[in-house]
């Protein structure tokens, strides 16, 4: 007969796997972390860009047929941006997070804990070998840590594109002013309102002027 002590139900194969919870969880949320950064880099850095050229004011200091063809690069960037996205995107399962937790634990513990004993089921000797080392893969499992997520992005933006956005933001929010970005709607509305006036119109403005 097979006696166990207090301790040794600290390391029962359910108690090893009620510790990995709050570690799955966190490595799960890592994934989704990658995954997202992953999909959504290109349009992230295409914000940054955009927000730090409209609040370093540079569209006051070009023609407006410029920034009516930045407008429409933009679009059409952000467009391909959002279909890069949707092809990236994916949800990440369960079984990825624990199967990169297990990974990085001596052993693998998380599997043989999930494990069954398959021989020797009625011999005690060797149920009791086996309980052994169930509770040896879950005291393993009990020191699990989250896995750190991998944001690293060298191989899909070879060229740093997203730190160049980022330096271009942070400047912008330095040197520059976020009211200039309403300054853009301003200037688009009054090309508009140009390009169907009347005549009339003509005259009545240049008399103004």
């Amino acid at each position: 007969m097979t006696f166990f002590t207090a301790k040794d139900d600290d390391h029962s194969p359910e108690q090893g796997l009620k510790s990995i919870r709050w570690p799955l969880r966190l490595t799960w949320a890592g994934i989704w972390a990658e995954v997202l950064v992953q999909a959504f880099w290109p349009l992230i850095a295409l914000v940054l860009a955009v927000l730090a050229v409209l609040m370093l004011g540079l569209h006051d200091s070009v023609p407006m047929s410029v920034v009516t063809g930045a407008v429409v690069a933009v679009t059409l960037a952000a467009v391909g941006a959002l279909v890069y996205a949707l092809r990236h995107l994916r949800i990440p399962r369960r079984i990825e997070a624990l199967t990169r937790l297990d990974a990085s634990l001596p052993g693998r513990p998380i599997q043989a804990l999930m494990d069954v004993q398959a021989i020797g089921t009625g011999d005690d000797a060797s149920a009791a070998v086996w309980q052994a080392h169930q509770r040896r893969m879950a005291a393993r499992a009990a020191a699990a840590q989250a896995v750190p997520a991998d944001l690293r992005m060298a191989r899909r933006d070879p060229f740093a594109l997203r730190y160049v956005a980022l330096l271009a933001f942070v400047t912008a929010l330095v040197f520059g002013s976020v009211l200039r970005i309403g300054s853009v709607a301003g200037s688009v509305s009054y090309t508009h309102l140009r390009a169907h006036e009347t005549s009339l119109h003509l005259v009545c403005r240049l008399l103004l002027e």
